[in-house]
């Protein structure tokens, strides 16, 4: 006989198994000999990770700008500086895939290292390579410098990181130095960077083998920055050893390991865990007449548990809108379900992915899905009420004064006097009522309550040169490419040198949002005492959000990578090219790309900042003052920054290759 104790998996499993290994020994016709069920192990249980103690040290600060904290047996330290003047063994440079870069920290290295580094580089970069290069340091204080290939994907930062380290341990360095890799031209969320790279470090250090390397810094060039990192440092501080990867990813890579088969490279993305879940272990053990018997059982096992498991992806731009509580939603149903649900939210990019058993996944799907449509759909009416808002104000009588209603109950009546409704049901102090939309009165029992329609502005013609409505809200109009305006918006594509096939021109006709547009002009003009308010800026975007534009305006909530750079708000670029960049305008399945060009109210701006949500309030001394938008740089700005979705008409949506 042999017998082969295995690593543990779920005791709920247990008797799923058994049930199907009855199955498979009556098949087998009693092969497997008189064990009706599998032995109870007498051995002591291996536990799936043995737990770790104070993996990770409190955060010092040992100077201004610092932030220091043990991981495991490294020291990671997080610092606002140069990275050319640090003493490490290897300094990192992000460069591009033909490792020739010269902007951002990229150029000041190159320039601090020397031409010599340079030339290598050149040299190297036109061979064939791993992904990265290996060269001299030049004039830097360090041994060597590693160029690698920028990253503006959070996972690919992780994993690029991970192989950096996994090269110094090769090459024996005790010490490293990055960049806060992706945060420059690359656009990336500096929160984002902050967790990809710190748990990078963390992977390595809980799988490495080697005892080189000892400590890894993080440097970053612009000081804004630095509350990113210490909050990432912070969700970790003084915590034991990482949770380890979902039961399912390590029932499944246990059963490879012991099973063999593909061998999965240590730098690959680890599953997530189930917060709050505990699986109590339980012992698996084969027994059979022969080695062949035994293998035969091993790889049944294997093929059922292969079959139950499931990952699954949801990607929509709606997942951008998850407030605090949906996300409480989500974990109580991965409880619920035993399914590992991880949320990113990167605006328009957002992703949610899901791991269990296939029809635990399925059920977290649909509720998902659901969350998803509820969730849209708040979103949706949000922003109608604030568009219906800027025109119409519904008033009830308050002892004898009318005061507003809220936003939602103004567009509930609003949209039944669009529809000549004669009574529609509201809400007045916590109170059901009826609204009588002819006699302009509230009803509830006996309480009656005057209503008053007031129409804050009216905006008289649209645009002259737009087709006939016919009736519509909405019209999309393709444009001749002979026309004088086709041709005008192309002057404009092109007036940086961008040599992208245009496919269509369309003009954007959207009664509404053009009306809206109008009152926030002619407010802000008032405001500001000059009419020099509005500009026309380009605004890349991917296919998935072009109905939503069209239909709804532009919104901040789908802000994405950006919106950590100078502000939480919606971009818009002077240069075109800047725009149509794959960071921007993402290509479709046809490789397509699409860019608007939109009438922009900028009026007066400041300075942006990350973590922004609102414009600064001005030196004018009256804090309800505040600035319109906000820029990347006041004396040449290149970005604007609005914060208000109505203050950007999209007038030309742009489609090229």
């Amino acid at each position: 006989m042999v017998v082969l104790q295995e690593d543990v998996i779920p005791e709920e499993m247990e008797k799923c198994f058994r049930r199907q290994f009855a199955d498979y020994k009556l098949t087998q016709r009693g092969r497997y000999g008189q064990h009706d069920e599998f032995p109870q192990a007498t051995g002591p249980t291996i536990p799936l990770q043995q737990s770790s103690s104070g993996f990770f040290s409190q955060i010092s600060t040992p100077s201004l700008g610092v932030y220091m904290m043990r991981v495991g047996s490294l020291m990671l330290e997080v610092s606002s500086g140069d990275i050319t003047k640090q003493n490490t063994d290897a300094i990192v440079n992000s460069s591009n895939e033909s490792f020739t870069l010269k902007t951002g920290v990229s150029r000041a290295i190159l320039m601090a290292a020397g031409f010599a580094v340079e030339d290598e580089c050149k040299r190297l970069g036109s061979q064939p390579h791993k992904g990265y290069l290996l060269t001299q340091s030049g004039q830097l204080s360090c041994k060597n410098i590693i160029h690698i290939v920028g990253q503006t994907d959070p996972n690919k930062i992780k994993e690029v990181v991970y192989k950096v380290l996994q090269v110094c341990e090769e090459k024996r360095f005790i010490s490293v130095s990055f960049p806060a890799i992706g945060t420059g031209a690359g656009g990336v969320s500096p929160s984002l960077v902050a967790d990809a790279m710190i748990n990078a470090v963390v992977d390595f250090e809980k799988k490495k083998k080697g005892q080189s390397l000892k400590c890894v810094k993080i440097v970053v060039f612009q000081a804004g920055m630095m509350a990113d990192f210490h909050r990432s440092l912070k969700t970790k501080e003084g915590t034991d050893q990482p949770e380890e990867k979902s039961i399912f990813s390590r029932l499944k890579d246990t059963i490879t390991s012991v099973f063999g088969g593909t061998s999965v490279p240590p730098d690959v993305e680890e599953g997530f865990t189930i917060v709050g879940e505990e699986f109590t272990p339980a012992i698996f053990q084969f027994c059979g007449e022969s080695h062949e018997e035994v293998s035969k059982a091993k790889k049944y096992v294997q093929d059922l548990i292969m079959k139950e498991q499931m990952e699954h992806t949801i990607k929509d731009s709606c997942i951008g809108l998850f407030t605090q509580e949906d996300c409480r939603k989500l974990q109580d149903l991965q409880k619920k379900l035993t399914v590992s649900i991880h949320l990113e939210k990167r605006g328009a990019d957002s992703v949610i992915q899901l791991e269990g058993l296939s029809r635990d996944v399925l059920t977290a799907n649909d509720s998902i899905k659901e969350m998803m449509r509820k969730v849209e759909s708040l979103d949706r009416r949000k922003r109608e009420a604030a568009l219906v808002g800027a025109m119409v104000e519904w008033q009830h009588d308050a002892s004898g004064t009318f005061i507003p209603f809220d936003s939602f109950t103004n567009l509930i009546l609003e949209q039944a006097f669009d529809n000549r409704c004669a009574k529609v049901e509201i809400n007045i102090n916590n109170l059901e009522y009826t609204a009588d939309l002819t006699s302009k009165e509230a009803f509830s029992g006996r309480q009656i309550v005057k209503l008053k329609r007031k129409e804050l502005k009216v905006v008289e013609g649209l645009p002259g040169d737009w087709d006939d409505m016919k009736g519509s809200e909405l019209l999309e109009v393709p444009l001749g490419a002979s026309s004088t305006e086709y041709q005008q918006v192309e002057a404009e594509f092109r007036k940086t040198g961008l040599s992208n096939k245009i496919i269509k021109i369309v003009r954007i006709q959207n009664n509404t949002l053009w009306k809206n547009y109008q009152i926030k002009k002619d407010g802000m003009d008032k405001k500001n005492k000059h009419s020099n308010n509005e500009r026309l800026l380009f605004h890349g975007t991917c296919a998935t959000t072009i109905s939503h534009i069209n239909s709804q305006g532009f919104n901040r909530s789908y802000a994405g990578k950006n919106a950590a750079m100078i502000g939480n708000g919606t971009y818009f670029a002077v240069d075109p090219k800047y725009s149509a960049s794959h960071t921007y305008s993402k290509p479709d399945a046809q490789g397509h790309k699409n860019m608007y060009w939109a009438r922009v109210l900028v009026g007066d701006f400041t300075q942006g900042s990350a973590g922004l949500v609102v414009p600064p309030v001005k030196a004018s001394g009256n804090g309800s003052d505040l600035y319109d938008s906000v820029v990347d740089n006041v004396g040449s700005p290149q970005m604007f920054v609005i914060f208000h979705d109505v203050q950007a008409y999209p007038e030309y949506l742009i489609t090229f290759h």
